[in-house]
């Protein structure tokens, strides 16, 4: 097989598992990218209306992936650890449904009205993918 019909049967072949996943493939057309900055932007006035203000990002861990660790302050005293850290996981993640960013899996941890996470980006076509096909 020549290297020229090898990259027409790759090509066809992406062709139609682009057609075959259209709907798929136009979410992610859909999805907010964001930087760093633009979540920062959308994720400030969101936590500090629920209470948790003082948003300060860590330093990113850039290497597949890019992952950037956060804290926050809980203003309202009555709301303890647990109940703290559950109600920030759903703001999280209502607030960052249709971008290209995630909480991760290992949640959020409180401490003495802190709480500190981590959120993950997701750039690559495949990861994106992935992402919305579980929404």
């Amino acid at each position: 097989m020549s290297v020229g019909t090898y990259l027409v049967q790759k090509f066809l072949k992406e062709h139609e598992e682009k057609e075959k996943h259209k709907d798929d493939y136009d979410k992610v057309a859909k999805l907010k990218k964001l930087t760093v900055v633009e979540l920062e932007t959308l994720l400030a006035p969101v936590f500090e209306k629920e209470g948790y203000v003082k948003l300060q990002f860590g330093t990113p861990d850039m290497d597949k992936d890019l992952f950037m660790p956060f804290t926050v302050y809980d203003t309202k005293s009555d709301r303890r650890d647990r109940e703290s850290s559950l109600a920030l996981q759903k703001i999280a993640r209502v607030a960052l449904t249709d971008t290209n960013w995630r909480l991760m899996s290992d949640g959020i941890s409180y401490r003495s009205g802190i709480l500190t996470g981590r959120l993950r980006a997701y750039e690559r076509e495949e990861d994106l993918l992935k992402l919305v096909q579980n929404l």
